[in-house]
C-alpha cells in the first residue's frame, strides 16, 4: 500500500484506489482485496477521514498529486465501497459479480449487483490493449440500475430475507481460499471433513458477535496482528464447549491421556492429525508475480528424506493429504498444530538509512525480464509451476542481483542501490568488489512464520493418542520425527528439511531416549517384573531358606539400633508410596489416578513431597551405614561362593555386619537414590527446563526407577523368605546368636570377642 505522503512517483506502489480491485483471481472465481472487505472504513474514507468521492470532487487536483489515497484515482466516477451487510447475511450473495463490478471501477454499484437487488448496466472503466499491454480507461458512462421489484414492498421499502447466523458458505468464500493457503482449511468438504461441520455447526456458532459494533469472536493467530485486542474474546473454545456441554458437546474423560498433557498440548494437536486439503508451504516472487507452492504430493504418507526430496509440489487449491507440524504458541507456550510458512524468496534494497525496503512487484518483474532465459526453470511439464524460475544456484543468484541493480538504476525511491535476496533465513548480496556475499538473515524477512491450524477436527477415534502414547512417543511417531521443510531450494535444488522436534525444542538424542523408553521399555516392564518374581520363586523352591534359620532361640544380640530401624522404615514406606504414584504416571493410569487423588497435580505433589522425605532418609542412611559398607578382604570369599545362595544351603561364607552382597546393594541403592533425587528435583522445576532436557531427565528418571524397583524386589526377597529371621532385625532390632554366627560370622566375632562355637539349640527346639 502506498504511503499517504510521497516525495516522488517511484515511492508509490498500489494506491488505495487500486487496492480495492487488486488481487482478484478471476479464473478461480476468488475475490481480491475489495471483494472480501465488506466496505466502509478504508474503502470509503481516506486516512484523514474524508469520503473519497466527495473530497476528490471538491479537490480534483489530488488526482495529480502524490497522495497515496488519490494518486491517479477516479473516486469521483467510481464512487466508494460502502459497508455491505449482504456480503455476510444474504444466502445467495454473488461474490463473482461483486468482483466483476470492482474490476471495472463500479465501486458504488458492486453491492447492488452482487445482492441481486438490481441489474447494473454500464461500467465506469473498460479494458483496452495498447502496445501489447492491457490497461483500463474511463468509458464516460454513468452506470444505471434496473431494480428487482420483487424485492420491494409497495411503499418502496426493501424486503430481503437476511440470514442469521451468517451462512458458512459466505464466510468461506473469502476465508476458504486464503485459509487454504495458510493452513489447508476447507468447509463442507467430504474429503477434508470437520466433526463440528458434520454435526451442523456454522462458523458463527464458534465466532459469535461479541458487541454492537459488529466485532465478532476471533482466535489468536501466531502470524496476524490484526485486532489483537480481540484475541480470544467471546470465542467458543474446545475447552469451554466440551467442559460445559455447549451445543450438546460431549464431555470427554480422556482416560488414556495424561492430565498434564491437556495443559501443555492444545486440543487441536491431537484432534487434527492430518489435513486433506492442500495448504501452502512457500511463496516465491522471483518472476515478479506471487507463486504459491503447496505441500508435497501425498506428503502424509512420505516418511523418508529421499521420498520427500523427490515428491513434486502440489498447486493450491487441490486435494492433498499432509500432516500438520507442531509448534509452540507465542503466548501460552502450548504445543499446537501449525503450518510452517517461511517468507520464501523475497527481495529488498538496503538503503542509505540502514533499512531493508521490500521491492515492488514491478521492480522485480523488470529485473526478471532481463535474465529470464538464464535462470533455471522448474522441471514441471504442466500445471501452474511450469516454466517458473528455480533460483538456487550461486552464479544465477549473483546474475539476478545484478539485474535488480540495473532495474533500480535511476529510481528516485532510494538514495543507495543495494539489492538483497532473502532466501529462507539466508541473505545474499553483492559487495563492492562484485563478490556474492552469503550470511544469516537477521532482518524482518528472515523470521519464520507458522500459521495456526484450528479447523478440520477429526473424531476422537482418529486422534493422535487413540492408540496409546506411541502414536507420538515412538521412533515411527509423527510428532517428533516428522520432517519439516525449512527451505524451498537447497544447494542441490531440492527442498531442505529438519525434524519437527526442533520446532518444539526437543533434541534428537532426548527424543531417541524417550522413544526407546516408550516403544521398548514401557510395554515390557510388567513382564520383566513378573519374571523377576518368578525366578525368585524358582530359587526359593530349589534352594529354600538358608540352614539354621529355623532354629528357635532367644534374640540376645542387638543388630540395628532405633535410629537405623526408623530410617529403614521411613525409606521403605516412602519407597512404596513413590512406587505406587510412579506406577500411575508410568502406565498412564488416569482412572486409578482419579480414584486415588483429586487431580494429577495432587498426585504429583504427593510424589514430590514423599520423594523429598525419601531423599532425606537416604542421606541419613548413608551416614549410618557407610562405615559398615566398606569392603574387606573376606568379602572376596563371599563373592566367590556367591553368598551361599547357590550350590547348597550349608555353604559357610564369612561376612561382617553387612555381607558383600548387602554392601553392593547398599552402594547401588545409594547411587540410585542420588540419581532419583537429582532428577526428581529437576523435574519439580521441569517447566523451566528446555524441552529436550526435560524430556531426557524424565525418561532417565523413569528408567532408573525401573532398575531401582527390580533391586528392591530382590532385596525384599533376601530379607524375608530367603533368610528367615532377617526381617525380625528390622522390627525389634535383635537377632539370635546362631543366626548371627551363621550369617555374619566376622561381625559376631567382633561384637563377642569369641572364636568358639555358640551354644546349640535348646532341647526340643
Amino acid at each position: 500500500m502506498a504511503k499517504k505522503k510521497n516525495s516522488n512517483p517511484d515511492e508509490i506502489d498500489i494506491t488505495t484506489f487500486q487496492w480495492v480491485q487488486a488481487g482478484s483471481l478471476a479464473k478461480m472465481g476468488k475475490p481480491g482485496c475489495g471483494g472480501c472487505h465488506p466496505g466502509g472504513g478504508g474503502l470509503e474514507y481516506d486516512r484523514d477521514g474524508n469520503r473519497y468521492d466527495l473530497h476528490l470532487m471538491k479537490n480534483p487536483g489530488l488526482r495529480r498529486s502524490l497522495d497515496g489515497d488519490y494518486h491517479k484515482s477516479h473516486w469521483d466516477k467510481s464512487g466508494v465501497v460502502e459497508a455491505d451487510c449482504f456480503i455476510c447475511h444474504l444466502e445467495d450473495y454473488n461474490f463473482k459479480l461483486r468482483n466483476k463490478q470492482l474490476k471495472l471501477w463500479n465501486y458504488k454499484w458492486a453491492s447492488i449487483a452482487a445482492s441481486g437487488i438490481g441489474v447494473v448496466k454500464g461500467t465506469v472503466a473498460k479494458v483496452v490493449k495498447e502496445n501489447g499491454k492491457t490497461k483500463k480507461v474511463l468509458t464516460g458512462v454513468v452506470p444505471g440500475i434496473t431494480y428487482n421489484r420483487r424485492l420491494f414492498n409497495q411503499d418502496g421499502k426493501l424486503s430481503v430475507d437476511l440470514s442469521w447466523p451468517p451462512p458458512s458458505k459466505n464466510c468461506t468464500f473469502c476465508h476458504g481460499y486464503s485459509d487454504r493457503k495458510k493452513r489447508g482449511f476447507s468447509w463442507n468438504d467430504p474429503k477434508n471433513h470437520d466433526i463440528h461441520n458434520i454435526k451442523g455447526l456454522e462458523c458463527a456458532h464458534c465466532h459469535p458477535s461479541i458487541d454492537d459494533m459488529h466485532n465478532f469472536a476471533k482466535g489468536d493467530e501466531n502470524v496476524s496482528t490484526v485486532r489483537d485486542d480481540l484475541d480470544n474474546k467471546g470465542m467458543m473454545t474446545c475447552k469451554k464447549c466440551h467442559e460445559e456441554g455447549i451445543f450438546g458437546a460431549p464431555r470427554p474423560l480422556h482416560l488414556k491421556v495424561r492430565p498434564n498433557h491437556l495443559e501443555k498440548i492444545s486440543c487441536e494437536t491431537c484432534h487434527i492429525p492430518v489435513i486433506h486439503a492442500n495448504g501452502g508451504s512457500f511463496f516465491d516472487v522471483t518472476s515478479g508475480e506471487m507463486i504459491n507452492y503447496g505441500r508435497l504430493k501425498n506428503e502424509a504418507n512420505l516418511t523418508t528424506l529421499e521420498e520427500l526430496k523427490k515428491a513434486p509440489f502440489m498447486p493450491i487449491p487441490t486435494m492433498n493429504s499432509w500432516i500438520p507440524m507442531q509448534g509452540r504458541n507465542h503466548k501460552t507456550h502450548q504445543i499446537e498444530p501449525v503450518n510452517p510458512f517461511p517468507r520464501g524468496l523475497m527481495y529488498s534494497n538496503l538503503d542509505a538509512d540502514g533499512i531493508y525496503y521490500p521491492l515492488f512487484m514491478r521492480e522485480i518483474k523488470k529485473a526478471y525480464s532481463k535474465v529470464k532465459g538464464r535462470i533455471t526453470k522448474q522441471p514441471y511439464k504442466k500445471g501452474p509451476f511450469k516454466g517458473k524460475p528455480k533460483l538456487y544456484k550461486k552464479d544465477e543468484i549473483k546474475l539476478y542481483l545484478k539485474a535488480l541493480s540495473r532495474a533500480l538504476a535511476g529510481t528516485q525511491r532510494f538514495k543507495k542501490i543495494n539489492p538483497h535476496m532473502h532466501s529462507f533465513g539466508t541473505l545474499y548480496h553483492i559487495d563492492g568488489k562484485g563478490n556474492l556475499i552469503e550470511e544469516k538473515d537477521h532482518t524482518w524477512a528472515g523470521e519464520g512464520e507458522a500459521f495456526n491450524i484450528n479447523h478440520n477436527v477429526s473424531p476422537a477415534k482418529r486422534a493422535l493418542g487413540a492408540k496409546g502414547c506411541t502414536d507420538c512417543h515412538s521412533m515411527d511417531g509423527m510428532v517428533f520425527r516428522r520432517y519439516v521443510m525449512t527451505g524451498l531450494w537447497g544447494a542441490d535444488g531440492t527442498p531442505e528439511f529438519i525434524r519437527n522436534g526442533y520446532l518444539i525444542e526437543c533434541t534428537p538424542f532426548a527424543f531417541w531416549v524417550n522413544s526407546f523408553y516408550q516403544k521398548i521399555i514401557t510395554p515390557y516392564v510388567s513382564i520383566g517384573i513378573l519374571l523377576i518374581v518368578f525366578f525368585l520363586m524358582v530359587h526359593y523352591t530349589g534352594q529354600g531358606p538358608k540352614g539354621a534359620d529355623f532354629i528357635l532361640e532367644p534374640a540376645t544380640i542387638e543388630r540395628f539400633n532405633s535410629p537405623e530401624r526408623i530410617t529403614h522404615w521411613v525409606r521403605m514406606i516412602t519407597f512404596i508410596i513413590l512406587a505406587f504414584t510412579g506406577a500411575i504416571f508410568f502406565y498412564n493410569s488416569v482412572s486409578l489416578l482419579r480414584t486415588m487423588f483429586d487431580s494429577q497435580l495432587e498426585a504429583i505433589r504427593w510424589h514430590w513431597v514423599v520423594g523429598l522425605i525419601f531423599t532425606a532418609a537416604s542421606v541419613v542412611a548413608l551416614k549410618l551405614w557407610a562405615k559398615d559398607a566398606k569392603f574387606t578382604e573376606y568379602d572376596s570369599e563371599w563373592l566367590e561362593k556367591k553368598g551361599g545362595y547357590f550350590g547348597g544351603r550349608e555353604v559357610h561364607v564369612p561376612a561382617g555386619r553387612l555381607n558383600a552382597g548387602q554392601k553392593i546393594a547398599f552402594w547401588i541403592n545409594a547411587g540410585l537414590s542420588g540419581i532419583m533425587a537429582l532428577t526428581g528435583i529437576m523435574l519439580i522445576f521441569k517447566s523451566s527446563l528446555p524441552l529436550g532436557l526435560s524430556c531426557f531427565v524424565s525418561t532417565f528418571h523413569g528408567l532408573m526407577a525401573i532398575v531401582f524397583l527390580a533391586i528392591i524386589i530382590g532385596h525384599a526377597y533376601l530379607g524375608t523368605m530367603a533368610n528367615p529371621g532377617t526381617w525380625r532385625a528390622m522390627v525389634d532390632g535383635r537377632v539370635g546368636e546362631n543366626w548371627a554366627k551363621k550369617h555374619h560370622s566376622e561381625w559376631y566375632k567382633e561384637i563377642t570377642g569369641e572364636e568358639k562355637e555358640p551354644p546349640g539349640p535348646p532341647e526340643g527346639g
